[in-house]
């Protein structure tokens, strides 16, 4: 007889196929099936390691060849007395529910054979029988039912979809065998791709994000998976589904058989410990993404371009396999990150950006610079002659602009509040008000009763750290360690405010491993990969922070902070066009656009180590100065007249080198004399803007010492 299934939708399955990104993020190569009457035969016998007993009490083996006496495929157990059979029951032409005509043995599963039939009523419809392998155990009954009724139930894209269950007379006995009717899923498991069909790291995050998102689709629908690994799934065309949910279960049911493979499975121990639960099949995911790994890498064809989004992987099937407390605690969590390591591998191979807003931090709204992209403040020509060279000029060399710890400490950004936390809303409120010391009256004018909350004690240590008074944030991170108890050592809110505040003290060594702790929780971020590059700079690592620093580019070109670093690094080692370069591949959408654009002009303009400006660095500057927004749009302000003061001193110093070819961008007379004229004017205009008489004074003496030799 054939049932069909039955409606049963709770959840929307799309929510878990597209969650994160479009359907062609996670393409794979397309696995073309054979036909499948043509595929290899399958050994009838089943294997003899396999065969135990079904009482889960016993589970002793069972028909095993004792010396020159042979296996038994039939029996009973010798110490319980359960019957088992390993016996391939069908055979081709066999007509099943007088619907499915049997057309060979196509594999064997955990718990179940797999025939290959024909639909009869649907043109011959390629269909998968699946019948139990030794149904001789009340339990294991139980177990196909309960296989049956989940694929009834379930509708993903990246799951077996059920077509149905038949009976049929077992040809031995006559008592009636089950059988579930599935569609034929024709490709490869990915047991089978091992083989040679995995070549790239992004290919294992595809093949992650097809697994959890079905996982976690079942999750919600009440259900554990419990016996994921490589032949478990296929990989059909370009799509990836699972297959054999033999030890499918309740997320609640702690009583029945457990269903696992030796290897993928959580140990023993924590299954008598905690049961089983979402994290158990986590634990299961991050084995098989081992797996995969383990060949990837050996394939990997551009080892030292993906060395940082290895890291990432490696950080987050280590985190999927660690001790239950460490663990990701669902599939929802665990594809989170995932997402971030598969866009940031495929960004490393081929340079484009696959930005997404962060799960877990705000937006980067300060910029790790401390003067590279800011117009030179007036203090470059007044601070006195003393610092004068080429006859009154002042000195063209400049910062690279690196910030120090404490600064770079209250710059990086914010963690996203925890909506659950009791003091959400208040932290919401507040977060608007720039001032620390308004938030922290705040805090404790409103939240008094609130100081158990975790979130509230790391806000009031990051406001404490923007008033450079890290003992106070220390005081509020302990406190929250405190309100975490046990959970302290997996939190990364914790790492990442403990990064901060040994940033504060300038303690890098330390913060770098902090911030380190927090990457190996949250390996799919950015932010904890940047403050790693930045640690690193400060070491003088450059190999390290440009490492860093450029996988975070490369997933989010709009990171003016890690833009800025690579321009650092160039600028250290000479690279002046290099470091241009790097500048300009910042989008304009990005709110640091314009210090870009400002950085890029001084570092055309400026003397790097002994190497002066060319005519050529000194008239593309010219052409980019006046494009750059300054003074609020004003055509003349006192910024623009400091940046064309630069451009005119950098326009003399090439003529008195003996440097020709200057453009008429730079000026309509580029001989010295007219340039002085320019210069003299610049100066002049700086004094109109000066803030007091005396660096008036001097921007004038400036003016006339600069001012053209006169015989009159």
């Amino acid at each position: 007889m054939t049932s069909a299934p039955t409606e049963a939708r709770r959840t929307d399955p799309s929510q878990y196929s597209g969650t994160f990104a479009a359907d062609e993020l996670y393409s794979l190569p397309s696995v073309d099936g054979i036909d499948p009457e043509s595929a290899p035969e399958i050994s009838p016998d089943y294997p003899e390691n396999r065969q135990f007993c079904a009482n889960p009490v016993c589970r002793e083996p069972v028909g095993r060849r004792i010396g020159s006496q042979p296996r038994m495929k039939r029996g009973f157990c010798p110490f319980c007395q359960t019957p088992f059979c390993f016996e391939v029951k069908l055979k081709q032409g066999d007509m099943i529910g007088n619907r499915y005509e049997v057309c060979r043995l196509q594999a064997v599963g955990g718990m179940g054979w797999i025939y290959l039939a024909k639909d009869r009523e649907l043109n011959d419809t390629y269909v998968a029988l699946k019948g139990m392998i030794n149904p001789t155990h009340v339990q294991r009954l139980n177990l196909a039912h309960v296989e049956r009724d989940a694929l009834t139930r379930l509708d993903h894209p990246n799951i077996v979809r059920i077509v149905g269950y038949a009976e049929h007379p077992d040809p031995r006995t006559g008592d009636p065998d089950h059988y579930i009717v599935m569609e034929c899923v024709v490709g490869e498991t990915l047991q089978h791709r091992l083989d040679g069909g995995i070549t790239k790291l992004e290919e294992v995050t595809a093949y992650g994000q097809s697994i959890l998102a079905a996982l976690a689709y079942m999750h919600d629908e009440g259900l554990l998976y419990c016996d994921m690994k490589p032949e478990n799934v296929m990989h059909a065309g370009k799509r990836v589904k699972i297959i054999d949910f033999g030890g499918t279960r309740a997320i609640d049911d702690q009583a029945s058989e457990w269903v696992s493979t030796r290897g993928f499975a959580v140990p023993l121990a924590e299954k008598k410990r905690k049961g089983l639960d979402a994290r158990s099949d986590v634990y299961t995911v991050g084995k098989t993404l081992a797996k995969l790994l383990e060949v990837a890498m050996q394939r990997e064809p551009e080892y030292d371009r993906m060395r940082v989004g290895l890291e990432s992987l490696e950080h987050l099937i280590a985190r999927a396999t660690a001790p239950y407390d460490a663990r990701f605690v669902s599939a929802k969590e665990m594809l989170e990150q995932l997402d971030g390591v598969h866009r940031e591998l495929l960004s490393l191979r081929d340079g484009q950006p696959r930005a997404v807003p962060s799960a877990r931090f705000e937006d980067m709204v300060e910029l790790l610079d401390a003067s590279l992209g800011a117009v030179p403040s007036a203090e470059r020509w007044t601070a006195g002659l003393d610092r004068k060279v080429d006859d009154g000029v002042p000195d063209d060399v400049i910062s690279d602009g690196l910030p120090g710890p404490a600064s770079a400490a209250s710059g990086l950004p914010l963690p996203r509040i925890d909506e659950n936390d009791p003091a959400a809303d208040l932290l919401a409120d507040t977060r608007v008000l720039a001032e620390p010391r308004k938030r922290l009256r705040e805090y404790f004018e409103r939240g008094e009763h609130l100081w158990r909350s975790v979130e509230l004690n790391l806000a009031a240590a990051r406001a404490y750290l923007e008033l450079d008074e890290p003992a106070e944030a220390d005081r509020c991170i302990l406190q929250a360690q405190e309100r975490l108890g046990d959970r302290v050592a997996y939190d990364w809110r914790i790492a990442w405010h403990q990064g901060l505040l040994r940033l504060a003290k300038g303690e890098v060594d330390a913060a770098e491993r902090w911030f380190h702790a927090c990457y190996r929780l949250l390996p799919g971020e950015e932010i904890p990969k940047l403050a790693i590059g930045f640690c690193l700079e400060q070491r003088g690592d450059t190999v390290g922070a440009h490492r860093y620093y450029e996988a975070v580019r490369c997933r989010d070109d709009r990171q003016a902070s890690v833009v800025f670093g690579l321009t650092r690094i160039a600028l250290r080692q000479g690279e002046r066009r290099e470091a241009v370069s790097i500048l300009d591949r910042l989008p304009r959408v990005s709110r640091h656009y314009y210090a870009t654009k400002i950085a890029a002009v001084r570092i055309l303009l400026a003397r790097l180590a002994d190497q002066a400006p060319d005519s050529e660095d000194v008239n593309e500057a010219a052409d980019r100065l006046p494009k750059l927004f300054l003074d609020g749009g004003e055509e003349n302000g006192d910024a623009r007249q400091r940046m064309v003061a630069l451009l005119h001193e950098a326009a003399l110093r090439r003529v008195w080198r003996g440097a020709s070819r200057l453009s008429d961008a730079v000026a309509e007379d580029v001989r010295e004399d007219g340039l002085r004229n320019l210069l003299e004017r610049s100066y002049q205009e700086l004094a109109k803007h000066a803030r007091d008489q005396q660096a008036h004074d001097v921007l004038i003496d400036r003016a006339n010492s600069i001012r053209p030799w006169s015989w009159w």
